[in-house]
């Protein structure tokens, strides 16, 4: 069955954020006198929401600490990468496309709501959006609240929709939600990896989505 509402991820799937997300991490360690991350370990974790990521990279840190990464992390990654936000170039045509045709385009990500309205002001989207979830209204993922929240707004069921992200969470999210999922490689977790998670199908970009989609 084709669904009515698409849900996309943000960074990694939309937007060619996966290494100014991790670039902002390491510098953010570094300017709290904190040694770097391992660029793969914060990888890994990209999906998650900001505070979730902080805990996983220094758990054993107080959280006056994981504070002040937060805190690090939220001034770099809202003024530099957001003013120069980058969509992938299949973005827009894609979402072009699918809203021609018909289906009701959303987001779900684990950026905070300030990141996302910076993120879909800077790359002037706001047209395709029936509606938007964020990780610092809902739990993160792979919870399933944001794919329920933005099913009670347009008043579909978990079945009627369709979850496109780049990471295992966003899939976990879809298949907790009761969801079907599809992934892209164009991000944050590698094809090997996605291929472990729920999903109806691994595709190299967004670009194959309408005719994947055609095919359902």
């Amino acid at each position: 069955m084709k669904p009515k509402l698409i849900i996309f991820d943000w960074d990694g799937t939309l937007a060619d954020t996966t290494n100014p997300i991790i670039a902002t991490f390491r510098q953010s360690f570094r300017d709290c006198g904190l040694e770097a991350p391992d660029a793969e370990k914060i990888r890994s974790l990209i999906g998650y929401n900001l505070p979730t990521i902080v805990r996983h990279l220094i758990p054993d840190a107080g959280e006056h600490v994981q504070e002040e990464i937060i805190e690090a992390y939220s001034a770099h990654y809202l003024n530099p990468n957001n003013r120069n936000m980058r969509l992938f170039g299949d973005a827009v045509p894609c979402l072009e496309t699918l809203k021609s045709q018909g289906y009701w385009l959303a987001v779900a990500t684990g950026k905070g709501r300030t990141g996302l309205d910076n993120a879909i002001t800077q790359t002037d989207t706001a047209r395709f959006w029936t509606a938007t979830a964020c990780a610092s209204e809902q739990p993160s993922k792979p919870a399933p609240d944001m794919v329920l929240k933005l099913c009670d707004e347009t008043g579909l069921m978990p079945s009627e929709t369709l979850v496109v992200g780049d990471t295992t969470y966003d899939l976990e999210m879809a298949a907790n939600a009761g969801a079907p999922a599809v992934a892209v490689t164009t991000g944050a977790h590698t094809a090997e990896r996605l291929q472990t998670a729920p999903q109806l199908a691994v595709l190299n970009s967004l670009s194959e989505l309408p005719d994947f989609l055609a095919g359902l």
